[in-house]
């Protein structure tokens, strides 16, 4: 059952336990814990705010190997389809279905993207490629613990591509985990792991598709 005091202590202490953020940011953090209990949507507000002032001020870097960006068709559908085709497509599971009749899903999936920002920073996780290249969409659910099951949709950012569009990377921080409240993020958790700012649609390689 869902107990949003809990989820909203575990995602303060996602932040404040993060030592690699400064001990002004973490002390901020956790102090909103008398408010979990009463307010915990306060909470979300308050870390969102905080997120809002101190990610601007991290260091990003040029990109150093090829990316890549698992997402499920749920995920796809809701955010990198064009407003036509999900408007068309009314659910993700209408549009997952329609992709799996596909003789190729990737072409067709790389041909319904929106032609602008393609991955918003606040969502812009990645993983170096070669972390799961030619794993099938079960095996690549548990590289990355993904909850959603496949298939997924993988999408790959070249570094020479990245480069030329302007996109830098950096380790992500506790607060990056809030705008999608991943109460259970931990630096350890996935090995090279980054985010970037906005990621647009000519940073983009190939789809892949991990049934």
């Amino acid at each position: 059952m869902y107990n949003a005091a809990k989820e909203a202590i575990d995602l303060i202490q996602v932040v404040a336990r993060d030592t690699k953020l400064s001990q002004s940011v973490r002390r901020e953090a956790k102090r909103l814990l008398s408010l979990a209990a009463s307010e915990p949507e306060m909470v979300w507000d308050r870390l969102e705010a905080l997120r809002q002032r101190v990610v601007p001020g991290l260091p990003l870097w040029p990109p150093d190997c090829n990316y890549a960006r698992c997402v499920s068709v749920d995920v796809f559908w809701r955010f990198h389809l064009s407003t036509h085709y999900r408007d068309f497509f009314r659910h993700h599971g209408q549009y997952s279905r329609f992709l799996e009749a596909q003789a190729d899903p990737s072409v067709v999936a790389h041909s319904h993207l929106a032609d602008s920002v393609l991955v918003p920073a606040p969502h812009s996780w990645l993983i170096p490629a070669d972390r799961i290249a030619g794993l099938s969409g079960m095996q690549t659910r548990s590289r990355l613990q993904v909850k959603q099951k496949p298939p997924y949709l993988v999408m790959i950012f070249p570094m020479a591509l990245m480069k030329a569009a302007g996109v830098g990377v950096r380790e992500p921080r506790g607060l990056d985990a809030v705008p999608g409240w991943f109460s259970q993020w931990s630096s350890d958790d996935v090995s090279g792991e980054r985010i970037d700012e906005d990621i647009p649609l000519a940073a983009l390689g190939d789809i892949e598709w991990r049934p």
